[in-house]
């Protein structure tokens, strides 16, 4: 056995091995990611185009997300911007900026002399000091020379004083790129994860965004997750109700918790016994989070050996939190 664990026991880490989360919303796609990358091949008039992943934590969201994300990239071909969200982040500036790298990532023209494509209907400037937003791509870019010109777009009424800015900037870089998406054939994926760390205004303004996008037929699809209160708040309010389709993550199944242990163990050479596997999964709990801390921790307990066994596992319990510990 090697020296150091697969697994990866920390909240928000992505697991060494990706188990496919089932779909229940019925419209014929066996697990979430299969039936987002269908959303985004049938373009924005599918319901699901944008989607809100919720559940409560350590139940697997960032996994899911970034899944999708290179699922998104490497079957499709489109451009990923993912940004994880932070308490009390003013998050729209800086997912403006993060846009249009990813747009000028995907799409770089070659030669740093080159302008970038001309976008049909593109409005006039916006109106910031100096005639330049901060958050354009600099002269040296390799898709574009001149600063961005968008037009600012209309301010909800909950954004506080001061906040225009950001969303102007958001709005005109998501519908730049959204438009070079369009030229290409291709798209463009936001993933923002823990969206419920930000505050409610700049969660909200996200949700109009997604809606603004789709009325508009640009190829820009909104991931996002958060916990279940938000999600209970958008569908209360009906405010994305039909913007943001919801999927529910719950807790592993025992089918699920074993894939996730024995994969990770049997890519290396090395097996669990069935008694191992029988407490891991019970004391889990069904937990993704708790099955990598207990995957972490009977692998460290087995050493050199080949083999976890049920020893393993009660020293993993033993070393753990007392919550984990077996009962009688």
């Amino acid at each position: 056995m090697t020296s150091c664990p697969p697994y990866r026991p920390f909240r928000g880490a992505e697991p060494p091995h990706f188990v496919e989360r089932a779909d229940d919303d019925g419209l014929g796609d066996a697990v979430i990611t299969r039936c987002a990358l269908s959303a985004y091949r049938r373009g924005p008039a599918d319901p699901r185009f944008h989607r809100l992943v919720v559940s409560r934590p350590g139940l697997g969201k960032t996994a899911l997300l970034r899944a999708v994300a290179r699922l998104a990239t490497s079957e499709l071909g489109w451009a990923v911007a993912f940004h994880r969200c932070h308490q009390k982040e003013r998050a729209l500036g800086r997912l403006a900026g993060e846009v249009l790298d990813a747009g000028r990532r995907h799409w770089a023209v070659p030669g740093a002399g080159s302008r970038r494509p001309v976008l049909a209907g593109e409005p006039s400037a916006l109106p910031v000091a100096g005639g330049r937003a901060p958050w354009a791509p600099g002269a040296a870019g390799a898709w574009e020379r001149e600063p961005v010109l968008v037009t600012p777009g209309p301010v909800p009424s909950f954004v506080p004083p001061g906040a225009e800015l950001p969303w102007s900037a958001l709005r005109g870089s998501v519908r730049l790129v959204g438009q070079l998406a369009r030229q290409h054939g291709s798209g463009l994926l936001v993933g923002l994860d823990d969206v419920d760390l930000l505050s409610a205004g700049e969660a909200e303004c996200l949700g109009h965004m997604a809606r603004s996008v789709s009325r508009d037929g640009l190829p820009v699809a909104f991931l996002m997750s958060s916990g279940e209160e938000l999600g209970a708040r958008f569908a209360r309010r009906g405010n994305f109700w039909g913007t943001l389709w919801t999927a529910r993550l719950a807790l592993f199944d025992d089918e699920e918790a074993r894939e996730a242990l024995v994969v990770p163990a049997a890519e290396r050479g090395v097996d669990f016994e069935e008694g191992a596997l029988e407490m891991a999964c019970a004391a889990a709990q069904g937990s993704p989070l708790e099955v990598q801390r207990l995957g972490f921790a009977a692998w460290s307990s087995a050493c050199q050996s080949h083999v976890v066994a049920a020893t393993d596992v009660e020293a993993a319990l033993g070393s753990l939190a007392p919550d984990l510990a077996p009962t009688a």
